[in-house]
């Protein structure tokens, strides 16, 4: 059985699935809201028109077929250098922190439930080493996540180190791992200036989810262009991330030609959102883009239907406005929210079958953005093992890690050389009906080879 503390190997699975029935949605995506400490600052000189990637095509143009389990191939993750899980080698420890209980116990136990899918694809044995993995509870603290940080390194003597999805642990943690030479391998925390800043980057550190601002921006350029806004209001909850992903939309949207006619920033936890949609309300605009996660999205979306908005201005946004963990929750309020996110079920491709797949038939549903980022960490880490040989060569280790490549669910995966934060697909999805009944966010367009740098 996996606890939150001590050594747990990968045939004692499973214990910590009950906690995500209790915390669900509500927060999961609110940790996209904890984000890095810089804003994003789009100075690209190319128009958002043109930004590149240019978007030449609608790679989906309507709802895609349901991922069914009876399409299921096994997922394409990297098969271990032995084969069948025969183990010879010394066993490689992987540290895993994220927040387990407290308010986003369901961000971190999903990135697990992930990590743990990308393991048992090759037996928990890659290149003839064992791997073990520690688990540690943040208990969504940040003091609490740098000391189990430190226990992982010093007590556990983990290898490698994944996981974290409070920022402020990443950042309290950046120097530590970079002077003890621990590679680490975030898998939420979005803090901008640990990749973007070339003073803050570490050879070490490494991040297969996203930068703040990253995957928001490009819905920018596609409101304007293929939607017909032109004049927009921005609201967000006031809070840093709020800030910095609302501030990288509004410089791309103002770039491609649009303007921002408002900003609305409610307080996190905003229980009635009434005052704020009145002033929405007030004023004139095409379309509202927002950022809201967990139950914030949840209120939200109720009310600005509820208030008869709805029918007025469209609503674009950022996905944890309808993230799939609580987007049944609500229902046909969100029907017709046009949002960007780097990862949906309903994107149409083998890899992508097959992990929904595979995560719906070990879990018992269909996975969300932080079960992907999760499932990334454990493919990279496989990779990259597999590549290196092991991890007793820190530095070989680490050049295989800058050369990971892989056809991953939501397509072509790979860190960008300078950053080594991923370089994301984006995706523009739509709330729609799916085939398999309920609602689903289905792919109007995408983005490839969106880097941090690109705006």
């Amino acid at each position: 059985m996996d606890e939150p503390r001590g050594v747990v190997r990968f045939s004692r699975r499973q214990v910590l699935r009950g906690v995500v029935a209790l915390c669900v949605p509500a927060l999961s995506g609110l940790l996209s809201a904890c984000s890095g400490s810089a804003t994003p600052t789009p100075t690209v000189g190319q128009s958002a028109a043109s930004a590149s990637p240019t978007p030449t095509k609608a790679a989906v143009a309507s709802p895609v077929a349901t991922p069914s389990p009876a399409g299921g191939t096994t997922p394409t993750a990297a098969s271990s250098g032995t084969p069948g899980g025969q183990a010879g080698g010394a066993a490689i420890k992987i540290g895993y922190v994220a927040s387990l209980s407290g308010v986003y116990a369901s961000l971190g136990q999903n990135m697990l439930n992930g990590l743990k899918l990308a393991l048992d694809e090759v037996n928990n044995v890659v290149a003839g080493h064992p791997i073990t993995l520690v688990v540690e509870d943040d208990a969504t603290n940040t003091d609490q996540g740098v000391t189990k940080v430190h226990q992982l390194a010093e007590r556990d003597q983990v290898q490698i180190l994944t996981g974290i999805n409070l920022t402020p642990v990443a950042v309290a943690v950046r120097d530590y791992v970079t002077q003890r030479k621990l590679p680490l391998i975030i898998s939420n925390a979005g803090a901008a200036a640990i990749t973007r800043d070339p003073n803050q980057r570490s050879p070490y550190i490494f991040r297969v989810s996203f930068a703040n601002g990253q995957y928001e921006w490009p819905l920018a350029p596609y409101a304007y262009q293929n939607l017909g806004y032109k004049r927009l209001i921005i609201t967000a909850s006031d809070f840093q991330a709020g800030h910095e992903k609302a501030d990288a939309v509004k410089a791309a949207f103002q770039k491609a030609g649009g303007q921002v006619v408002a900003e609305v920033y409610p307080p996190l936890n905003t229980a009635d959102f009434g005052p704020y949609l009145q002033r929405i309300q007030q004023t004139k605009a095409d379309a509202v883009w927002a950022f809201y996660a967990g139950a914030d999205a949840v209120r939200f979306v109720q009310q600005y239907n509820d208030f008869g908005l709805k029918g007025q201005l469209p609503l674009i946004g950022a996905g944890d406005l309808v993230d799939e963990a609580y987007l049944d929750q609500e229902g046909d309020a969100a029907l017709g929210a046009v949002t960007s996110l780097h990862y949906t079920p309903w994107y149409d491709s083998p890899e992508n079958k097959a992990f929904v797949t595979a995560y719906q038939q070990k879990y018992g549903k269909i996975p969300n953005q932080f079960a992907y980022q999760g499932y990334l960490a454990g493919r990279v880490i496989v990779e990259a093992v597999k590549a290196a040989g092991g991890v007793q060569n820190t530095e070989a280790f680490l050049q295989a890690l800058k050369n990971v490549q892989f056809t991953g669910p939501a397509g072509p995966f790979r860190f960008h050389p300078q950053t080594q934060n991923v370089v994301l697909t984006v995706f523009i999805r739509k709330v729609d009906h799916v085939p398999s009944g309920g609602l689903g966010n289905v792919v109007l367009y995408k983005y490839d080879n969106i880097d941090d740098l690109s705006y």
